[in-house]
C-alpha cells in the first residue's frame, strides 16, 4: 500500500493529484496506519504493527479503536484517544503505563491522505520527554543553587563587614584615647580586636576552602591512612583548648583502622567537629571519640555532654543559606561555615554526615568513609 507523503495538508492533496508517493515502510521513525472514511483499517506499516504488537493480517479490516492499543500499556486518557479516532481532534500526546513500571509516550497525529482516507501517524517521544523532564529538574536545581549562593555571598559580606567595623571602631578609640586610657582599658580593646581579627581570619579561611571546593580547584588526593593517626594529629592541638575548660576527651585507639581518604579533608572535618564539641560543652564536661567499622564503611563519632542543639537549629546547620552560628558556652565565636565545609568534604568521599542531639543532654556528630 502506498500513500502520499504525510507532511502535506488536505488542500495540497486536492490540487496535487500527481504528487510523489512514498511507501509506508520507507517513512522513518513513524508508525503509520491508514483507515477508510468509516474508520476501518486498510493498511499499516511494520512500525505500527510492532507498536501495538499485532500482525498486519490481524488488524486489516478491523475498526480503528482504542482497544487496539491495550498491549502497549495502560492509558489513562482513553477519552482523549477516542476523540482523536473520532475526528474531534487532530493531534495529541498519550502516556501508556507498562507492567514493568516504565512508561511510553506516543505522539499521534491524524491527517487526510489520498482518496479522503485518514492517516494516523505515531511517533515514540518517550526519550525526548524524559530528557525534557530531566532538563527541567536540572534547571530548577541550578536556579536554586544560584539563589543559595547569592544568599550566601550576601550573608558573607555582612558577616565580614560587621567584625571589621568593630575592629576599626576599637582601633579608632585606641588611637584617640591612647594616652588617657588605663592599661586595663587598652588590654580590653586589644583583646577584643584580637578575638574579632581571628574570627574574621577563620571565616576567610573557611570561605576560601569552600570556594576552592565549589570551583573544583580543591583537588582530592586519596590514599590509605590509619584514621587513628589522623585523629591524634588533630587532638594534640586541641587538648590545651579542652584543658582550659577542664573538658575530658576520651579516645580509644587500641586497634588500627585503615581508611582510603584525603587526609587533609578528613582532618579538616574532624577538626571542625571537635572544635564544635569543645565549644558547646560546659566546663568539666566530657567528649568521647569512637570508631566503628562494618563491611561497607568506617564511622567516626564525636559525642559530647554539652548544651545540645534544638530541632529548629539542626535544620539550619548544613544549609548554606542560613550561615548559622551561635556562641559557645564560654562565649567562643564561630564562623557558621564549618559544618557546610564538613558536608562538602564528606560528600566528596561519598560518605555521610549525621547529627543526633538533644537540648541539655548533648550531641553526637558522626561521619562515614566508605570502604573500597
Amino acid at each position: 500500500m502506498s500513500t502520499l507523503n504525510p507532511y502535506f495538508n488536505e488542500e495540497a492533496n486536492e490540487c496535487c493529484s500527481d504528487a510523489n508517493f512514498v511507501h509506508l515502510n520507507k517513512i522513518p521513525n513513524k508508525a503509520i496506519v491508514i483507515c477508510d472514511q468509516q474508520g476501518v483499517i486498510i493498511a499499516a506499516n511494520i512500525d505500527f504493527c510492532e507498536l501495538i504488537k499485532f500482525e498486519i493480517v490481524e488488524i486489516v479490516g478491523k475498526k480503528m479503536e482504542s482497544t487496539l492499543f491495550s498491549k502497549i500499556g495502560f492509558l489513562k486518557e482513553i477519552n482523549s484517544l477516542n476523540n482523536l479516532l473520532n475526528g474531534k481532534s487532530k493531534e495529541c500526546e498519550f502516556q501508556f503505563f507498562k507492567e514493568d513500571g516504565t512508561n511510553k509516550i506516543i505522539e499521534i497525529r491524524a491527517e487526510m491522505v489520498r482518496d479522503k482516507s485518514i492517516g494516523y501517524f505515531f511517533k515514540d517521544i518517550t526519550k525526548q520527554r524524559n530528557l525534557q523532564t530531566e532538563l527541567q529538574a536540572l534547571t530548577k536545581k541550578l536556579e536554586k543553587l544560584n539563589e543559595d549562593k547569592s544568599r550566601f555571598i550576601s550573608v558573607l559580606a555582612h558577616d565580614l563587614k560587621s567584625p571589621f567595623n568593630s575592629i576599626l571602631g576599637f582601633v579608632a578609640l585606641l588611637k584617640e584615647n591612647f594616652r588617657e586610657s588605663s592599661l586595663d582599658d587598652i588590654e580590653k580593646y586589644i583583646t577584643y580586636i584580637d578575638g574579632a581579627s581571628k574570627n574574621t581570619y577563620n571565616l576567610l579561611e573557611d570561605t576560601l576552602e569552600w570556594i576552592r571546593s565549589e570551583t573544583g580547584k580543591l583537588n582530592i588526593e586519596k590514599d590509605s591512612y590509619n584514621i587513628n593517626n589522623l585523629i591524634l594529629d588533630v587532638l594534640k592541638n586541641y587538648h590545651p583548648i579542652a584543658k582550659a575548660k577542664n573538658i575530658n576527651i576520651r579516645f580509644d585507639n587500641e586497634h588500627d583502622v585503615i581508611v582510603f581518604c584525603d587526609a587533609n579533608m578528613i582532618k579538616s572535618v574532624f577538626r571542625n567537629l571537635l572544635s564544635n564539641a569543645i565549644k558547646f560543652t560546659n566546663k568539666n564536661g566530657e567528649i568521647n571519640i569512637t570508631i566503628t567499622v562494618d563491611t561497607n564503611k568506617t564511622k567516626i563519632s564525636i559525642t559530647d555532654n554539652g548544651i545540645g542543639i534544638s530541632e529548629d537549629s539542626q535544620v539550619k546547620l548544613f544549609d548554606i543559606k542560613e550561615f548559622y552560628s551561635t556562641n559557645g558556652t564560654a562565649h567562643e565565636k564561630g564562623t557558621g561555615m564549618g559544618l557546610v565545609l564538613c558536608k562538602e568534604f564528606i560528600d566528596k568521599h561519598n560518605g555521610t554526615l549525621s547529627l543526633i542531639s538533644k537540648v541539655g543532654v548533648g550531641s553526637t556528630f558522626a561521619f562515614t568513609i566508605p570502604k573500597l
